[in-house]
């Protein structure tokens, strides 16, 4: 009499760690297509987060879009530029102003510029978020504190606000700052998205939202700046060449973001 063999169980059947049951393979994230970067809440059970190292090397040099993304130079370099320029023509409290908003608008481009394209390995989805919210919290920071000192010059000089569309456009994009970090708060964060949206899956769902007011809200970042060219301080303070120059690193960055944009992303 022989004895029956043992049939071969297959990987699905002895890892521990693999999904069971007939139900499994749907209700996973990949298979729902609901894997997005809101990382924070995926499966124990993914690699452990890269450090940060590995991260940008993988996020800043890679797509097809790279040879541009290196261009996010151009808006250091630009930031570079603004502050030699107030160091060659201090301003006292003034200064202030324009060298905070262009260290934020460095930090909130190279937040963007973290998730584009968007890792496809869970674990460094996990360390993009992380790395995407420390850079945005750090520019929300800076460009507050840069608010602040305009605000407070104006008022102790008594002069009017908001009587230039640079000044226009900052303090929409101020609030357009703020509204979108308070919204990526609540879809990110689980227990505030289970009590204001219902639950992750909704959540989720409304992330591409997240992702289009962002490049709104960058756009304006850009623009910004680029309309404070034509203040009265810096046509005076300036030359041509400088004036050119932070203009258009300032450009190239933009189109630097929007060439990475994944339309995926946004649903289109």
């Amino acid at each position: 009499m022989t004895t029956a063999q043992r049939p071969v169980l297959t990987g699905a059947e002895v890892d521990p760690l693999l999904p069971r049951g007939p139900n499994a393979a749907s209700s996973s994230p990949a298979a729902t297509g609901d894997v997005d970067v809101d990382a924070e809440r995926m499966s124990s059970h993914t690699s452990p987060t890269p450090s940060a190292g590995p991260y940008l090397q993988q996020s800043l040099l890679k797509g097809w879009a790279a040879p541009l993304a290196q261009s996010q130079i151009g808006l250091l370099g630009s930031t570079i530029a603004t502050w030699l320029l107030l160091y060659e023509h201090p301003a006292g409290l003034f200064s202030y102003h324009p060298a905070l908003q262009s260290l934020a608008i460095l930090f909130f481009a190279e937040g963007v510029l973290l998730l584009q394209p968007q890792p496809s390995n869970n674990s460094f989805k996990r360390k993009g978020l992380q790395l995407h919210q420390l850079f945005q919290y750090s520019g929300l920071v800076l460009i507050l504190a840069g608010a602040s000192v305009i605000i407070y010059n104006k008022a102790i000089h008594n002069a009017e606000h908001a009587t230039t569309w640079h000044a226009r456009f900052g303090f929409l994009t101020l609030g357009l700052i703020l509204l979108q970090i308070l919204f990526g708060a609540v879809v990110v964060y689980s227990p505030l998205a289970k009590m204001l949206l219902g639950g992750e899956g909704k959540a989720k769902r409304l992330w591409k939202y997240h992702r289009m007011s962002g490049y709104a809200t960058m756009t304006l970042l850009i623009v910004t700046p680029l309309l404070a060219l034509q203040s009265t301080w810096v046509q005076s303070n300036s030359s041509t060449f400088q004036r050119v120059l932070i203009g258009s690193e300032l450009s190239v960055a933009g189109l630097c973001i929007v060439l990475r944009i994944q339309k995926s992303k946004l649903g289109l």
